[in-house]
């Protein structure tokens, strides 16, 4: 069993955890789905959280029956579209974005010494940490182009933990989706959810905010998880 002091690295997804860009994802999702005649509804998007663009289109369409009506170069267009929208909604995302606790957090974490990555399923997530203005954080950002298999797979986990130079069983990863918890789990990393328990009850450890993210707070939760 791991033990608290020997964690050398953090691994971060990126919408819900620093930056609530999800909500910029999610009117270009919609602007999409009402284009399509595709009803929008909470379930859907819950659902489509932390999944790829073609992954996340293939499931709007399936809500509707419709996965098979359109030619994966369609799809492709589609995709495109919304990543469209989407850059022209962050175009305006700055500092004022980051979520609560988290300037704390990751100051705590660097004068601690602790290694840190981006492992967000999303291709715009070096513009993100650029207007966040985080790069001095995270040098280390994943390229999911070249993630053979995204979220809930683990690859682009156990990628972040490599581009430290670490194991996955070395670090912690935080995430705030279900299919992102499930690729951290199977990393073999210890997992963080942030947000419902119920959603993301197969985390290690849970808390319903980013101002909960502490090292005092995960070493008291860990060692509630494995006492």
């Amino acid at each position: 069993m791991v033990q608290f002091n020997e964690i050398r690295g953090f691994l971060f997804d990126l919408n819900g955890i620093l930056t609530d860009s999800w909500i910029y994802h999610s009117q270009a999702w919609k602007q999409i789905a009402d284009k399509l005649n595709i009803k929008w509804t909470p379930q859907l998007e819950e659902e489509i959280k932390g999944r790829s663009r073609l992954d996340t289109l293939d499931i709007i369409l399936s809500s509707m029956g419709y996965k098979d009506k359109y030619t994966k170069a369609e799809k492709i267009q589609l995709a495109q579209e919304k990543n469209n929208v989407y850059q022209t909604l962050i175009d305006k995302m700055s500092p004022a974005d980051r979520l609560p606790g988290i300037m704390q957090f990751l100051e705590q974490l660097t004068s601690q010494g602790y290694r840190m990555a981006i492992a967000s399923a999303s291709e715009n997530a070096p513009k993100e940490i650029e207007k966040l203005q985080l790069t001095n954080y995270f040098p280390n950002i994943v390229d999911i182009t070249k993630i053979e298999h995204n979220k809930p797979a683990p690859d682009v986990y156990l990628k972040a933990a490599e581009m430290l130079g670490l194991t996955a069983n070395q670090c912690v990863g935080i995430d705030d989706g279900e299919v992102g918890i499930e690729s951290i789990n199977q990393a073999g990393a210890i997992s963080i959810g942030i947000g419902d328990l119920q959603v993301l009850k197969a985390a290690d450890i849970n808390f319903a905010s980013t101002k909960d993210l502490t090292l005092a707070n995960i070493q008291h939760n860990w060692n509630d998880h494995h006492a």
